[in-house]
């Protein structure tokens, strides 16, 4: 699928997506409710339902009706197959962790991106509280096979810099271990928002987990019974920031379904365009943006590093550089995220300069349409089709498939709001 973008400008409402990282925090712990749980507005995004799936692979029966899913769980069953990940990486940690409860033993893997990222710091702090899993290649990624038989707890060490995903699936899988379980985290914890959003998903399903002042390290009491809960999923910030960007760009965009403050980190592309010229406000319905002068700013990302990529598109069209640090995780997403921007954006009139751990934009850029590989990666393809929106003439997005990844309607969406965009099978 190619999706084509011609230069244009966009103005009016449409309604964020369902936050994927809720849903799949929702359905882990669903998974060991003792009951039937609603998840209400889930996310239909290629990373929702491949959580489902393995939700569902593990024990959890589910039916679907009026926009919620209904999920069983209470007992997580030996999978009769291999569990297919796809390409969601929280997906695979999530369920690596929540597989250690299963009788036998479970193998877990996903497509070849997924197949590339590091599980090793999850893996070992899995065997050092008493389960048994590897990787089948020795290197530390996928695929990966956890024998079962439980969790025993005692402590356990994350490296805090590499991914807070580690942190979020153990303290999940830790409600139901046979002892007390403490994470302590090496270093800096990032990302850390995800990690409030997992403690507010726990604690909406009755589970218990305290962090130490700081974030330093979170203790799990035993033998947790989960309890199965309605939980109402709201709008996605990370999808809600690509609309938002391409309001300041080329027009006025009214995005429903996402407020402030909210427990999503990238909520804070609001405090940031805002810093960068831009017009944008939030009310009790929404988030506007329009069209606005921007400047270049200097900002740290460790904590929000899912924006980088339209961050870069906007920075692209402000006066003066944009300098974006704590980025060096990026290299290991979807795709090298730092590679890919460079290549998109230069081939679209952008300059980016990676240094170590930095991203400097230079702004002010005569942008114009060119064709794009993303590298089937769901965030290059969208920022680059922000981008597309300020450039003159068309741009090609090829694989434009890869934005289901998070945001299936993103394309429509763009179009609904007067963007000249067209896909093409």
């Amino acid at each position: 699928m190619r999706a084509i973008i011609r230069g244009s400008s966009v103005a009016g409402e449409m309604r964020a997506p369902p936050s994927k990282s809720y849903t799949q925090r929702a359905l882990a712990c669903a998974l060991l409710a003792g009951g039937t749980s609603e998840i209400l507005n889930p996310s239909l995004s290629e990373d929702g339902l491949s959580a489902l799936r393995a939700a569902e692979a593990l024990g959890a029966r589910v039916s679907r009706s009026g926009g919620a899913w209904q999920v069983t769980g209470g007992s997580i069953e030996t999978p009769g197959d291999v569990v297919d990940c796809g390409g969601s990486a929280t997906a695979l940690r999530f369920f690596t962790a929540l597989s250690a409860h299963a009788p036998g033993a479970s193998v877990l893997t996903g497509d070849a991106s997924l197949r590339r990222r590091p599980m090793e710091g999850l893996l070992d702090a899995l065997n050092a509280l008493g389960a048994k899993c590897l990787s089948t290649r020795g290197n530390g990624m996928p695929p990966v096979v956890v024998m079962g038989g439980g969790i025993e707890g005692g402590e356990t060490a994350v490296e805090g810099s590499v991914s807070s995903q580690y942190v979020s699936a153990l303290m999940i899988s830790c409600t139901g271990a046979r002892g007390a379980t403490t994470i302590a985290i090496e270093g800096e914890l990032e990302s850390k928002h995800y990690v409030a959003m997992t403690l507010e998903v726990i604690e909406s399903f009755g589970g218990v987990c305290r962090a130490d002042e700081g974030s330093r390290a979170f203790r799990i009491p035993p033998r947790q019974q989960l309890v199965p809960c309605r939980f109402p999923v709201e709008g996605d910030h990370s999808s809600a920031a690509f609309m938002l960007a391409a309001g300041v760009l080329t027009g006025d965009v009214h995005v429903l379904g996402v407020g402030v403050p909210s427990r999503q980190g990238d909520s804070q592309a609001v405090s940031i365009l805002k810093a960068m010229g831009g017009d944008v406000s939030a009310s009790d319905d929404g988030i506007r943006s329009s069209r606005s002068r921007l400047r270049g700013v200097e900002l740290d990302a460790r904590h929000v590093p899912d924006l980088v990529p339209v961050l870069v598109a906007v920075a692209s069209k402000a006066d003066g550089d944009t300098v974006i640090r704590g980025v060096k995780r990026l290299r290991y997403k979807e795709s090298d995220r730092i590679a890919a921007l460079a290549d998109a954006m230069g081939r679209m009139g952008g300059a980016i300069r990676a240094e170590e751990d930095a991203i400097v934009v230079s702004g002010e850029r005569l942008t114009r349409g060119a064709e794009i590989d993303p590298r089937s990666d769901h965030r290059i393809a969208m920022a680059c089709s922000v981008l597309a929106l300020a450039s003159e003439g068309a741009t090609t997005i090829n694989d434009a498939w890869c934005v289901s990844k998070s945001y299936p309607s993103f394309f429509e969406d763009l179009r609904s709001l007067g963007a000249d965009v067209e896909v093409v099978p």
